[in-house]
This record gives structure tokens, sequence and C-alpha cells, in this order.
């Protein structure tokens, strides 16, 4: 560090010899580097302003405080910083029309950014040059898909929504209970992480009213789980009684946590195999049968492409999966994908990338699988995605409904709000030019009771199809409830055969109706054995 601190003191007065900067100046100069290396760009920004007000006509000040301010998303102050630069200027800073082009672009002002985005790249090379060129790409994507925007509508969940970060939202299988994660005051410890300028991350809750249909007040999950750091949700079971947890532990892990009896959730335990590594790990969902993981890594083995990426790992036990694969592509670039889900159906995922396809920043993308191939994933379009950043996506199990945590100019604070869209009639990209029909998704949910009691019994659960193959296995929750998603229109057999009870089987069948979820409810009185 304090090698650092000198590099930065002499390439300071290299730059500004002309102004005789004081030891306090450069002083403050060097902190404020060091705040903007470490990615603390409000204290670097900060830093920056306190400078200006004591040397008015140095453009290496108006340029670094410019980029701060880029950083967070303060884009008219970075314009008015980068156009004092070029005011005050004898000479050409080949970077400035990069970082006047980003913020105009963050302004909206599209035309004028792709301007200057070309007019810099002549003059740029090395990572500034990738730069440019992935800027562009963003600009250029924005104008074409608000050119033409698709037939949806998205309003915020205004009785969820703060003016802090509100991101990662899940939904249980039957969309009336709503899981995410919030940085707001009302938080556990009710403190501040300074560092990053938020309150720390709780996970909250709401439901649904059965009557009106309308989100209730949410509430901080009930048990063990939220404390005084950073708690953020990362994902759901199907069964709706498993939470994947994020701690920071060894740079970032994913933990889970189960719900009991009583609806309170445990404290978390840290997932097992090789799900976590020293790396960063965040996000996790399960296939609707359960038996596969897909996660965010970080890691750089095994066939990663660089930054978060999304990788596969199959069920041993509960709570333990094999050996993580990574997707590779088309599906994982050199750019950062983070946030995936896997929609009931078992083959649709979203994720979110920052890749040179989005509208500037993280987009939401899709793909499906076909058999062991992964389509190309292609972006949501506009309105879904903006210019902002879109993470944590969710679709309903009838493809009508989604919901995604956005960062849009009208969002609270700026920053990270949920919102809920109107999909009635919208249609994937991947399936507009497909002959193929998308398969049909229905609920299956129901109970395991003891006949003599009406106690719940815990226990497994098998799905076999007409020729008698066993297609899913089901763990029901403590409470001997289960919830899946089937295919619709098909014959299946559900057998419930808990230890010590004579087993039982029910026919399932399902007739789908297009644009609505089937549910079908089966309640298992079991008989002891004699």
């Amino acid at each position: 560090m304090r090698c650092f601190l000198i590099l930065t003191l002499v390439f300071s007065v290299n730059l500004s010899a002309q102004t005789r900067w004081q030891p306090a100046q450069l002083i403050k100069w060097s902190s404020a580097n060091e705040n903007y290396r470490n990615a603390y760009f409000k204290a670097a920004y900060d830093g920056y302003i306190d400078l200006l007000s004591e040397i008015k006509d140095n453009p290496e000040i108006y340029l670094a405080a410019g980029k701060s301010a880029h950083q967070i998303r303060l884009f008219s102050e970075a314009s008015f910083l980068f156009s004092r630069a070029r005011q005050v200027s004898t000479k050409s800073f080949p970077e400035l029309d990069l970082w006047e082009g980003k913020a105009l672009f963050g302004e909206g002002q599209l035309d004028s950014a792709i301007q200057l985005l070309q007019r810099a790249q002549p003059q740029l090379k090395g990572e500034d040059l990738d730069d440019a060129g992935l800027w562009l790409s963003y600009a250029k994507n924005a104008r074409n898909e608000k050119s033409k925007p698709q037939a949806v509508s998205l309003r915020p969940l205004e009785v969820l929504n703060t003016d802090g970060v509100e991101s990662s939202v899940f939904l249980s299988l039957d969309e009336n209970t709503l899981f995410f994660t919030s940085a707001r005051i009302e938080n556990t410890g009710k403190d501040m992480d300074e560092e990053h300028g938020i309150y720390f991350q709780d996970i909250w809750m709401s439901r649904r009213d059965s009557l009106t249909r309308i989100w209730k007040e949410p509430e901080p999950l009930p048990g063990k789980v939220n404390t005084p750091e950073h708690d953020a949700c990362l994902g759901l079971s199907p069964q709706g009684d498993m939470l994947f947890v994020y701690k920071s532990e060894k740079g970032g892990d994913i933990f889970y946590s189960r719900c009991d009896k009583k609806g309170n959730w445990r404290e978390p335990k840290a997932m097992g195999g090789d799900i976590n590594t020293s790396y960063f790990e965040s996000s996790a969902c399960l296939s609707a049968d359960a038996k596969t993981m897909y996660l965010i890594s970080e890691r750089e083995k095994r066939g990663a492409k660089g930054n978060g990426d999304i990788w596969m790992l199959k069920k041993e036990k509960r709570t333990e999966y094999g050996s993580a694969t990574n997707l590779g592509a088309p599906v994982n670039t050199v750019y950062d994908e983070n946030s995936v889900s896997i929609h009931p159906d078992g083959k649709t995922m979203f994720f979110s990338s920052n890749r040179p396809e989005s509208m500037g920043g993280y987009d939401i993308f899709v793909t499906r699988r076909e058999g062991n191939t992964w389509l190309p994933p292609q972006n949501l379009g506009y309105p879904i995605n903006t210019e902002g950043d879109e993470v944590y996506f969710s679709l309903s199990v009838d493809g009508n409904t989604g919901w995604v945590s956005s960062r849009r100019k009208e969002s609270l604070g700026e920053s990270y709000d949920i919102y809920e869209i109107d999909l009635s009639n919208y249609v994937l990209p991947i399936d507009r030019n497909s002959a193929a029909k998308r398969p049909t998704v229905c609920l299956l949910q129901g109970k395991i009771l003891d006949k003599s009691n009406a106690m719940a019994l815990e226990t497994e659960l098998r799905l076999t199809d007409a020729a008698g193959k066993v297609v899913q296995t089901i763990e029901t929750s403590e409470n001997g409830e289960f919830r899946v998603s089937i295919p619709g229109d098909q014959s299946f057999t559900l057998l419930a055969s808990p230890k010590g009870y004579q087993p039982q089987s029910e026919p399932i069948l399902i007739q789908s109706v297009a644009g609505k979820t089937q549910s079908l409810t089966k309640v298992f009185l079991m008989v002891p054995q004699p």
C-alpha cells in the first residue's frame, strides 16, 4: 500500500506540476484515487469534489470526479464534469470521449453517446478500446430495442419497495408468497454498511391476499436467518420449504435454511459438496424435480469463461450435490452472468448478463435446454430490459406474469426496485420462430396425514408414468405438504408409502387450459401397518 501511495503522489505531481499542489492536496488526491481503486466510488467522488473546491482548473481532477460520478449513477453531474475537463484542458484526453459517451448513455442521449463512442475508438487501445466497443454495443442495442417495444406493462410493487435496494425476488410455486432481499433501515441490526453506503441486507417476505390478489405489507423472514450482517435470498426450492441464502463468508458462500412446522426458518447451514469455493458464489436454483442445481460462481477452474458463470450440479443427497459442470457457450461468456432461475417447466432458464447483447449493464436473457444442448440466449427486450440494470427474473407457471428487480430512472432512490410484469400478450423470443409447442405446466399439491390422528407425515412420494417408470420423487416438507409442477394432459400415478404405513396410490391427470395454471390437490390419509 505504501508503494502505491508513493507512486500515486509522483504521478499526481508529474501530471499537475503547474498547479503547485500542496502536500495536503496530494494526500487528498491519493486518498480519492485509492477509494476509486477499491470501488468505494461515493467516497472517491466526495474526495475529488472536495479537491476541486481548492484546485479549479485541473482537467485530471475533473475527469476523475466525472468517472466517480458515473459509477454512482450521477450521470448529469458526470457530463458536466467531463465538459469542464474538456474546457480547461490544453491537450487531448483519449479516454474523455469514452467516459462522456458513457455518461450521455446514462442520461438516455443514445445518438450523442454513439457519436462520441465511435469517435473515441480510434484514439484508444487495450482495455479502454474494449470498453468503448462494449458501450457502443449497449447504445446501439438500446436504440434498436426501444424502437420496437414489447407488448408488456410493468408496475412497481410499491408495498415492497423503499429508497433502498430491493432485489433477488422469488415466488412460491403457487405464487402466493414472495421472498426478496432488502437493504432498508428496518434491518435486523438497524445498522449501515459504511463501505458500500447501504443498510445491511435482510430477507423479507410478503403474502398475497387470497381475495384481492394484492400483495400485503412485507415482514422480515421469521426464524433465525437474518443477522446484523448481510443476509440475502439467492433462491427457493420448488417445494418452497428451503431457501438458499447468501452469507459473506469465504468471499461469499451459499447456505440453506429449511422451514419448520411453525413456519419459522432455521439457522442456515453451508451447502455441501462442490457448491462453495474460495471464490464468490451467488444465486442458486433447483430444477422442477429438484435433481439439478444451477448456481453462479466466479471459480476459475473446469471451463470457466470468466467473471460469474452458470454451473450445473446433479443431486446426490438431500442437500448435497456432485461436481460442478460449467454450462459453457453459448450460455456463459467472458462477461458476467448472474441471478439464474429455472421455470417450473424444467427447461427454460432466465439469467442476467452484461454481455454485448445487453441494452446496458445487466439485462435479462432467456435460453432453453433441448436434450443436452442449451439454445443461444436471447434478450427479453424493452421495456423488460432498460439502459439500467435488470437482475433476478421470475416467470409464473402460466407464463402470464413476471417479476424482476430493476434499477431504472423511476425507481425509488434510483436504486433497485421490484416490478411486476404483465406478459399476457408477450411471447418469449425463443418461442417466436419455433414450431415446437411449449410444454404446458400444471400444479400438483397436497398433504400426507396419519388417518388416525391427522398428524403430518414427512416422507417421499414417487410419481410414475403410464409405463410404471418413476419420473419424479417428491419430498414433503416437515408438515407433510408437497407442491410440484408436472406436465399437463399426461397420466401419472402418485404413490405414498411412509415407513410404518400401508402404501397408497392415486391416479393423476391434469387437463391443461391455455393461458391458465391448472392445479390438483391430493390429500393422503395414511393407515398404519397392522
